[in-house]
């Protein structure tokens, strides 16, 4: 990652209620992807600013405390020091419903029937902790097939690590992933864990979700399954395209939905649909009916 340089994060504590907007404001300011973790009841919001200097980073502290928010130390991370980081933010193995494993690349894979993803976030969205992603794996795992579809193709939108799109072919949903990120970062994550648990070959990974839209279209494409953990704005703006290109009985789900903008997506979303509230974002589960 990043060339062997050491990463810079300006880290920035707040609380949940707040952190929508602060981190908004921070990828605006840094033009980089904000990760956020939630710790006592706390969220703490980390960015990497080592393309900034001294002054531009200095400056940026000041504004985040007028916003509100606490500064914390800034934190260097050498290349290969990434396990000790995630390591200390409390990331371990953990298990989605009692049936998929979500493992770190730096414990050992444990020997069960069920399906284990391996994962290494690095500077990018999606451990499987935060409550948007959480919900998306137990949705992912309660509606998995009874019988693996060896057709269907598979787009995650905002993949971040890619952990939505590796569970859902690790449960069966398609044989193909589309995997779009406009993050740097984010790409070169969800490369490597696809890499990690052996699907690089049953993927494509980029930037550009228009060139893959027109590509399924051009060819009468569809996807079985569209995953959104984005911002509700996002969804707003895309959600006739991924509806358009879902496949009658196919699955959308989206989340990172603020309770502020709910209302408005659901005014969007054809039933029938069902959405599953949470104490800050909201998820919904659309399947799309065959008439």
């Amino acid at each position: 990652m990043n060339s062997g340089q050491p990463t810079i994060l300006f880290r920035l504590m707040t609380d949940p209620e707040e952190a929508t907007l602060l981190s908004g404001w921070l990828e605006k300011s840094t033009g980089q992807t904000v990760v956020e973790e939630i710790f006592d009841g706390r969220s703490v919001l980390s960015v990497s600013v080592g393309h900034m200097d001294g002054l531009k980073r200095a400056l940026l502290a000041e504004a985040g405390r007028s916003l509100g928010g606490t500064v914390l130390p800034e934190e260097v991370i050498e290349e290969t020091d990434w396990d000790s980081f995630w390591k200390k933010q409390g990331f371990s193995r953990f298990t989605v419903n009692r049936w998929m494993h979500v493992v770190p690349e730096w414990e050992d894979t444990p020997v069960v029937q069920e399906p284990v993803l391996r994962l290494h976030p690095h500077l990018a969205f999606g451990t499987g902790l935060h409550e948007t992603t959480g919900q998306c794996l137990s949705l992912l795992v309660e509606h998995r097939p009874v019988v693996k579809n060896p057709k269907s193709t598979i787009l995650d939108f905002g993949s971040g690590t890619g952990i939505l799109g590796i569970a859902a072919l690790k449960l069966g949903y398609g044989k193909t992933l589309y995997a779009v990120d406009d993050d740097p970062l984010a790409v070169e994550s969800t490369v490597n864990n696809l890499r990690l648990n052996g699907l690089e070959g049953a993927s494509v990974v980029g930037s550009d979700f228009c060139e893959i839209a027109r590509e399924f279209l051009e060819k009468g494409n569809r996807f079985g399954l569209v995953l959104a953990n984005v911002t509700g704005n996002v969804i707003t703006r895309f959600l006739p395209e991924w509806h358009g290109l879902l496949e009658p009985g196919g699955i959308l789900i989206l989340s990172g939905i603020s309770t502020r903008e709910l209302g408005r997506i659901e005014s969007f979303c054809p039933p029938p649909f069902s959405v599953f509230r949470r104490k800050r974002f909201h998820t919904i589960f659309l399947r799309k009916a065959f008439c």
